[in-house]
């Protein structure tokens, strides 16, 4: 598992790339939380590079989300590749958090 941020313009990108799965979940949500409590609070996802997710994945995720929500703040996630996107969309997870083709889109998205 790899993650890679920058930050631009207020919005911080995550850039996720390998599987996430029970044994690299707890790096993903260790970073996201730690990006929240770090002040961040419009976090875009990019999933291009990730290649499958588990339930264990999802929750890392969604732990993060609900943090953002909390305070106020907001997720985006883009670029999932077609099993990935089933995942979320089949989980109901997209009911949590939007989902986008592309990070212009989902940029366009934040308020």
């Amino acid at each position: 598992m790899e993650i890679t941020t920058k930050n631009v313009a207020g919005i911080t990108f995550v850039y996720l790339s390998g599987d996430i799965k029970s044994t690299t979940s707890g790096e993903v949500m260790d970073a996201l939380v730690s990006l929240v409590k770090g002040g961040a609070n419009k976090l875009l996802l990019n999933v291009r590079e990730v290649d499958f997710i588990s339930s264990a994945g999802l929750r890392s995720i969604l732990v993060a989300a609900k943090l953002l929500t909390n305070s106020n703040g907001q997720m985006r996630i883009c670029s999932a590749n077609e099993s990935v996107k089933k995942v979320l969309k089949t989980s109901g997870f997209t009911s949590l958090v939007n989902l986008y083709p592309d990070e212009n889109e989902a940029l366009a998205a934040f308020t």
